[in-house]
């Protein structure tokens, strides 16, 4: 019992400030949407086709995160702090090289998000200038994630969550001036929104660097090969161009690739149900989407920040040689965070009209937010199992489970939600059901994944 308590007690202190962390990006998403809400519906729509396309950069940032942190937990618990060092040094060389690549791929990819969207042409004009703004600053997005991911490898992530909240300031300070405009600087309406995202993110991807670098979690001399190998399997390298060891993207890369492309597809595949939601209801219905997502990302937030408690302490209960107690780890987590999720779906469901009325400008809009909120308040608690093992697997090193099953179950959105909405009859509630049932499905079957233990040998 004592054990036990002494394990909840380091997963909550490692899970709070996670969950502060990634609420400070749903905050941001609700901040640009309640001042963008008063530019009108098409204003809302366009914003909403836009954050889809943001989250692709995030898919990107998936592999940094997920494949940073894991390494760097199985060198912190195997107690080779230079190793730790040098890994996340060179994790940080990868994600701005990556955000620079990411920049120029964005910038000429954007009018894809809205063909695939289906979005009017007024919505689409705009979309496409937000969708450049967010993605040309994709180094400094990846570098802050980059920073986060070092840090919750140390099991520190009440640093990242200071330096998120900085960044939220700054972006609320920048939204209504970029938005609206003030003085000499000019109105720029919803690309505004991106500008400001990213001027915040520029901030908060500096403090996490110089914050690393005071803990002293950076090291640019490469460390003896004894130290880099933690087994026979370890793949090892030298820095070469741009100081870049490409031995360490290659491992990160191995463990973050099917979190990336779990995370990509997914987003392709919203894009389509954004198609589809346009055919059933129009910009309401994409509108009513895109609040639906805010509301329900609450929840989603905390599923994150308990997942990277679960990462953190797999990875380094493994590199401990520990796997029992990774295990142990990974249930407890589960459970206290869908106990969480069961309170926020009743208050989502009895809520849900209120909650879209705070972020919907017109009725149907507002009807079909509310009607989503409804839904899916139903499948939070097994979206919960699903997010924290999800997170587990990753702290593994083992990533290809949850993108089997995440890919597999959200690829059947597309026919489900079709075949609902427009053959069932069900209308825009037939789509909103099956992203219900998926999402649930993916909890119960990444759970059983999981229970089989495979990824207590992974090696990384």
């Amino acid at each position: 019992m004592i054990a036990r308590r002494s394990l909840d007690r380091r997963i909550l202190a490692l899970a709070l400030p996670a969950v502060g962390s990634y609420m400070v990006l749903v905050i941001h998403r609700a901040v640009d949407m309640a001042w963008i809400r008063a530019l009108g519906t098409d204003a809302l729509a366009s914003f909403t086709v836009s954050t889809v396309s943001t989250w692709m950069l995030h898919a990107v940032g998936a592999l940094v995160v997920m494949g940073l942190t894991a390494l760097v937990a199985r060198y912190v618990g195997g107690i080779r702090a230079s190793g730790a060092r040098y890994v996340g040094a060179q994790g940080l060389r990868w994600a701005a090289t990556l955000g620079l690549a990411c920049g120029v791929a964005g910038w000429f990819c954007a009018p894809l998000f809205f063909t695939g969207a289906a979005a009017e042409p007024h919505v689409t004009d705009v979309g496409i200038a937000y969708t450049r703004l967010y993605w040309a600053g994709a180094v400094f997005v990846l570098l802050q994630l980059g920073c986060d991911a070092v840090f919750r490898g140390h099991g520190n992530t009440a640093t990242p969550f200071k330096i998120a909240m900085v960044s939220l300031l700054a972006n609320v300070g920048l939204d209504p001036l970029l938005i609206w405009g003030w003085g000499p600087i000019p109105a720029m309406g919803v690309p505004g929104a991106a500008l400001a995202t990213v001027l915040a993110s520029l901030i908060g991807g500096g403090l996490g660097t110089v914050a690393l670098l005071r803990h002293g979690h950076l090291q640019r001399a490469r460390p003896p090969d004894e130290e880099l190998r933690l087994d026979d399997a370890t793949r090892l390298g030298m820095p070469k161009l741009l100081g870049l060891d490409g031995s360490i993207f290659r491992r990160m890369a191995r463990i973050g690739t099917p979190q990336m492309t779990m995370s990509a597809l997914f987003n392709l595949i919203l894009i389509a149900m954004l198609a589809i939601a346009q055919r059933a209801g129009g910009p309401p219905a994409q509108a009513g989407l895109g609040i639906g997502w805010t509301g329900e990302g609450i929840a989603y937030v905390v599923c994150l920040g308990w997942a990277a408690a679960s990462a953190s302490l797999v990875g380094r209960f493994l590199g401990a040689r520990q796997p029992q107690r990774a295990e142990r780890a990974a249930w407890r987590a589960a459970l206290q965070c869908a106990s969480l999720n069961l309170v926020m779906g009743v208050v989502l469901f009895v809520f849900a009209d209120e909650i879209a009325w705070a972020f919907a400008k017109g009725p149907d809009a507002q009807a079909y937010a509310a009607s989503y909120f409804r839904i899916v308040a139903l499948c939070l608690v097994p979206q919960a199992y699903e997010v924290v093992i999800g997170g587990a697997f990753g702290g593994a090193g083992m990533t290809v489970p949850p993108m089997i099953v995440g890919v597999t179950l959200a690829a059947a959105r597309i026919p489900l939600a079709w075949f609902a909405a427009f053959e069932l009859g069900m209308g825009v509630d037939g789509i909103w059901w099956t992203i219900c049932i998926t999402a649930a499905l993916r909890g119960v079957l990444l759970g059983l994944w999981f229970a089989h233990g495979t990824w207590k040998t992974r090696t990384v």
